[in-house]
Parts: structure tokens; C-alpha cells; sequence
């Protein structure tokens, strides 16, 4: 139990050192005073710039003169204030979220700020939901600044208001703030949040000593972080960390009965969609399945073994799954598949919905993978025109700009992520449909087509590649991820392997089929890569599933019934208790990815075909 305290120290401090350094990043608003701009100035790019306030904040003139001169010099259409007495909490709400120094340039980037007050393009206001006129709340504002961010991907900026002050009625509405601003993902945040207090305690049991230092680094971190910094001055800073165990747990209940009563009002997502689920169930399951399949999809092979019988470990949604294996060209299917009725019931809330904010949470950390993913194109086209095939909402697309600028990037998907993604500026053209039936439409317009990690999801995945032999344009790029089938972790951690993800995941490819069937289409194959390609999260992502096996999430509308506070606090109880064995899971999928192709560890591959 020593282990555990120990660890918590280093965690505390390694966290406090970083959010220290982005602290360190955050630019101060240079206050230079000029005559007071109108409500509406024009800035040099023709656009205008509104200073929109949530109730009770006051901003001077020096301040709105100083902002609207920033994103002149800058080209910026968002400018977000943050007061210089913004108190500890939100602060370090701020910096969990935010890296001030790569905050503009990161596409990527969460919407995220003071809460106070916002310099924004009067065009934006609607897209975000913001009022043309009049004072918003709060809450409206913390709303807005979620999605300015997505909406001006490299034109936003947060800095440091020295004149700004925090405003008593924003602070009063702390707990609808911090609901709105984590969403679907507030339950789960609150428990990580709380999760190494709770450790510490509970190792105070077995070795005090080590227990109470652990606890007098955690109480102090608000101080390792903000102490001694020149312009953000917290008046709470010092009371904040003595009773930091009293006050963050107070403050995170705060939000979840925020959370609570705002569904009790109506409002609950959940039960709202209870109702539809419970009907498709009792109607029963087979009608979501084809028949059972005699031969392989891929070669027609009749030589077919069992390789995996699994459940739904991804959402828990009920149904059993069994996946073949072909014998004769090693291809891996879901046996029998869905339908697309199936699909559409599997799918639900699994990427929108009520796993949206998760989904999108996600996606936005991943810029690190996606642009390696487009540079793979470099050393053979600079591409004018770039189609993603199941862009969802087209993240891969908005940071790809960062290294194709000029390029115009093209998005397709079946979900509503698509009209997002064209609202937001993240594609400039978006179709929804099935692929293989908009094809034909628009033949050879593209220099490169990418399918990342879509093939595997398709129920006819060799139609899916005639579908891009016929959008790209001649000597135009395929450029194709996937999950690789032959990865050892694949028989080592068996249906526990994330990869699996069943039903969504219908097909796994031998890397050699996609190789012969694409130049079975006229392309050639330029590279494979495996490690490039590779996803370190193995261990991690199979540790949480099985940790929801133990505890599954029972707040979902495909149970029958809403959980009982017992099954709510033993499910907390359980990913607590297995947090360790999540962070041993990061370390060793981090110490392994070095040398995870070498030990044939990569899950993914990729190949990327040039049409001749």
C-alpha cells in the first residue's frame, strides 16, 4: 500500500510542474489606451467584432480598446479574457484543458476560457448560440466558448486580462458552469478527479505516514502551480489548497446535483431515449441479424473456424457475437452480420448522442496521430483536392489543414457529424450517405482519398474500394488504416482485445488480401507501414473494458430500469480501485511502443496505393 501514496506524490507534482509551464505560456493582453472603439468595430479583414459580457462582468475601455487591437495585429476572431482574480478552481479547470502556448495553432484544440467575457465576430454569434444583442448568462457563455473554438479552429486566442476582474453572479453559477462545460463526461471526470484523494485515504489505513505526505502534496498543488506567478492572482489561492479535500469534493457534488436536477427537469437524455430502446428489445434481436454465412466474404472459402464469441463490451447493449475466420485466405468477419436496422441499433449513441462529448473529447487529443497520418502522402503528391471517407465530424480533415493549408479537404459520412463538420469550416464540402452509392457521381475529382480505420465498419469493404478506385482521379492516392488481425495482442488478450469491438467492427483484413485486391483494381501499393500506423492504448483500453464488464455502466436507456445508488457507488468504487492497474496499462503501453513492431504488437496498419 506504500506504492500507492508514493505514486501519488509523483503524479501530483509531475501534473503541478506541467500546468505550471502552461501557466508560464499564457499571454498577458498588452494594454495600450486610444479612444474607445464603437460596440461593433470593423476590424482590417472587414469583420465585425463584438465584446460580449456574461452578466455582472464590467470591462473597461483600456481593456476592449487593448482586445479589439490584439485581434486586429493577429487575425483573430475570437478573443477570450480571462480575469487576473480567477479563482483557483476554475483556473486549474483552464489549464487541464488548455495549453496556452499551443492553443491558437492547435485545430485541435478544446473550446475553453475565462468565462467572463468574449471579443467574437458578430458572424459567429449564431453558430454558437449566442444572442445578436443583450447579456448573456453564465452558463450561456460557457456554452458558446465550448464551441467558438471549433468554429475559428486557428483564430482563437485565450489571454490574460489585467484590468478584468471575476464577477460574483459568474461565480455563483459555478456548478451549472462546470455541468455544462463536461457534459455527458462530468460523472466520469468527477471520479478521476476524486479518484486520488480517494486512494490516499485509504492507504492512511496501512501506512500513515507516507499517506499524510501524500495528502499535503495534493493539497498543495494549487500552490505548486500558481505561487509566484506575476499576473494571475487568485484570491482564493491559499484557502483553496488548505481545504482542498473539503472543497473540490464539494464543488464536483455540486455539479453532479446540478447534473441531476437539470434531468429531473426534463432534460434527462437518457430517459428520454429509454422508451425507443426498450421497444426494439423486446421485439427481439434476431431481426437484427442476416443469416449465418457458409463461406467467406472475402474469397468465398468454405473453410471457416470460430475465432471469437463476445457480447457488446464496448456500450453493453445486449446481443451475443461469434467471428470467423477463413481458412483459406485468413480473412476474420462478424458471423452472421448485421443488418442495417442491426447497425443503426448498435450504432446509436455509440459516436453522437449520449457518447458524444466522450467521442469528441477523444478525437480532440488525437492531433499527434492524425497529422503523421497526413504527411503520409507527402513524399508522392501535394494534393489539391483530399476526400475523407467516415470523416464523422471531421476531425482529421480540420487538423490535416495544419499541414496541407492549401488543400481542399472533402468529408463523407453517414452520421450527422458531417453537417457539423461543413458548419464549423472543418471540410469544405460534406456528403452524407453511403459511399458506394454517391461514387459514381463524382468520378475521378480527387488527388487523394483516405479511409482511416472506416474499411472494417463497411458491410462490403471490396466495394468500398471500387467506391475510391472511382473518386480518385489518375495517379491520385489511396491512403487506407486498418486494424491488423495478425497482432500478437490480438490471441494474447482475446475478446478483452479492443480491436474486436463488436458488432461495429465487421471485417479484419490480412494485410496481403488488400494488397492483392487493390492491384486487382489497378493500383500499386507505395508503402505499408505498421508501427507508424500503430495505436498505443492496448493494455489501457483493455483494462476499462474490463473494469466495465465487472461494473457496467447501468445509466444507459437499454436497461430496463435507472440505476440504484448502490450500483452507482460500487461502480466508483470498482474503477478506483482499478485506476492503478489503467495507469500500469499506459506504462507499459508506453514503455512497448518502441518495439511493438519489432514483437509484432502494432494494432493497425496502413498502405497507401497510388492509381495507375
Amino acid at each position: 500500500m506504500r506504492v500507492l501514496p508514493v505514486a501519488a506524490v509523483l503524479v501530483t507534482v509531475l501534473d503541478a510542474l506541467a500546468k505550471r509551464r502552461r501557466l508560464a505560456g499564457l499571454p498577458v493582453l498588452p494594454l495600450v489606451p486610444r479612444q474607445r472603439s464603437g460596440e461593433s468595430e470593423v476590424d482590417g479583414q472587414g469583420a465585425a467584432l463584438r465584446m460580449v459580457r456574461a452578466k455582472g462582468v464590467v470591462v473597461d475601455q483600456v481593456t476592449e480598446v487593448a482586445a479589439r487591437e490584439l485581434a486586429k495585429r493577429d487575425g483573430l476572431s475570437v478573443v477570450n479574457l480571462v480575469p487576473r482574480d480567477l479563482p483557483t478552481s476554475r483556473v486549474l479547470d483552464l489549464l487541464h484543458e488548455v495549453d496556452p502556448r499551443t492553443h491558437r495553432q492547435d485545430r485541435q484544440a478544446k473550446g475553453h476560457g475565462g468565462g467572463h467575457a468574449v471579443l467574437v465576430e458578430q458572424q459567429l454569434l449564431r453558430k454558437v448560440g449566442l444572442p445578436q444583442r443583450g447579456t448573456p448568462s453564465a452558463v450561456e457563455l460557457a456554452k458558446a466558448e465550448k464551441e467558438l473554438k471549433p468554429h475559428a479552429a486557428a483564430r482563437t486566442q485565450v489571454v490574460l486580462a489585467p484590468r478584468l476582474w471575476s464577477s460574483p453572479a459568474v461565480l455563483a453559477d459555478d456548478a451549472e458552469v462546470l455541468r455544462v462545460r463536461h457534459g455527458s463526461r462530468l460523472g466520469p471526470n468527477a471520479a478521476t478527479l476524486l479518484t486520488i484523494p480517494a486512494l490516499i485515504v485509504a492507504s492512511g489505513l496501512f501506512s500513515p505516514g507516507w499517506a499524510f505526505a501524500a495528502l499535503a502534496a495534493w493539497s498543495a498543488h494549487p500552490l505548486m502551480v500558481l505561487a509566484g506567478n506575476r499576473h494571475l492572482k487568485p484570491a482564493d489561492l491559499w484557502s483553496y489548497s488548505l481545504l482542498r479535500l473539503v472543497r473540490e469534493p464539494k464543488r464536483l457534488v455540486a455539479a453532479l446535483r446540478a447534473e441531476a436536477e437539470h434531468r429531473a427537469g426534463g432534460e434527462d437524455p437518457v430517459q428520454r431515449r429509454r422508451a425507443a430502446y426498450q421497444a426494439d428489445i423486446e421485439a427481439g434481436l434476431d431481426r437484427f441479424f442476416e443469416p449465418e454465412r457458409a463461406d467467406c466474404p472475402w474469397c468465398h472459402g468454405t473453410e471457416l473456424t470460430v475465432r471469437l464469441r463476445t457480447s457488446d463490451l464496448n456500450q453493453g447493449k445486449p446481443g451475443e457475437f461469434k467471428v470467423d475466420e477463413c481458412r483459406s485466405c485468413g480473412h476474420i468477419f462478424t458471423n452472421p452480420q448485421p443488418t442495417a436496422e442491426g447497425l443503426g441499433f448498435y450504432y446509436r449513441d455509440a459516436y453522437d448522442g449520449l457518447n458524444e462529448d466522450m467521442i469528441q473529447g477523444i478525437f480532440a487529443t488525437r492531433r499527434g496521430y492524425f497529422q503523421p497520418q497526413a504527411e503520409t502522402v507527402r513524399p508522392h503528391i501535394t494534393p489539391e483536392k483530399w476526400l475523407d471517407v467516415g470523416t464523422g465530424h471531421g476531425h482529421f480533415c480540420n487538423a490535416a489543414k495544419e499541414v496541407w493549408p492549401d488543400t481542399s479537404f472533402h468529408g463523407l459520412d453517414m452520421s450527422e457529424g458531417i453537417g457539423i463538420a461543413e458548419s464549423r469550416g472543418w471540410v469544405e464540402r460534406g456528403y452524407r450517405g453511403m459511399f458506394v452509392d454517391l461514387a459514381p457521381s463524382m468520378p475521378d475529382r480527387y488527388d487523394v482519398v483516405s479511409m482511416f480505420h472506416y474499411l472494417e465498419h463497411s458491410k462490403d469493404p471490396q466495394l468500398e474500394l471500387e467506391a475510391a478506385t472511382k473518386v480518385l482521379r489518375p495517379g491520385g492516392y489511396l491512403l487506407i488504416d486498418v486494424p491488423d488481425p495478425a497482432c500478437r495482442w490480438a490471441k494474447l488478450l482475446g475478446k478483452w482485445w479492443s480491436i474486436w469491438l463488436q458488432p461495429q467492427h465487421l471485417h479484419f483484413f490480412p494485410a496481403q488480401n488488400l494488397r492483392e485486391r487493390l492491384s486487382e483494381l489497378g493500383c500499386t501499393v507505395v508503402l505499408e507501414q505498421h508501427a507508424e500506423a500503430h495505436q498505443p492504448a492496448d493494455l489501457l483500453i483493455s483494462t476499462w473494458t474490463a473494469l466495465r464488464a465487472v461494473a457496467p455502466e447501468r445509466d444507459v436507456p437499454w436497461r430496463p430500469e435507472p440505476p440504484s445508488t448502490l450500483s452507482r457507488i460500487a461502480r466508483g468504487v470498482t474503477f478506483a480501485a482499478g485506476t492503478p492497474l489503467m495507469a500500469a496499462g499506459v506504462l507499459a503501453d508506453v514503455a512497448l511502443k518502441d518495439v511493438a513492431e519489432k514483437y509484432g504488437l502494432c494494432n493497425s496498419y496502413r498502405l497507401l496505393a497510388r492509381k495507375d
